[in-house]
């Protein structure tokens, strides 16, 4: 599942300008992010203990410099979501 749900979201970031995501479930957006190209992430907001806001550095010029969360199960209050929305 996580790695379709990768498919899914290196076409849409090939195919449109998003500049932030926000994968849920810890394996599920640990497959999911393998499938993105991404080299390395750097913490750049803390959104959750557990679950920062990242920046992606990629050899891929669409990926470099997209802001990413990976939010676990547990991770995070009922507004995680809001929060990684609004990045802090």
């Amino acid at each position: 599942m996580g790695s379709s749900l990768g498919g899914v979201l290196d076409r849409l970031i090939s195919e449109t300008s998003l500049n932030r995501v926000v994968l849920s479930g810890g394996d599920t957006s640990s497959h999911a992010a393998l499938r993105l190209k991404i080299d390395a992430l750097t913490s750049v907001a803390k959104l959750a203990p557990g679950g920062p806001l990242c920046r992606a550095h990629s050899q891929e010029r669409s990926r470099n410099g997209i802001e990413i969360a990976m939010k676990g199960g547990q991770v995070g209050a009922v507004d995680y979501f809001v929060t990684a929305r609004d990045g802090q």
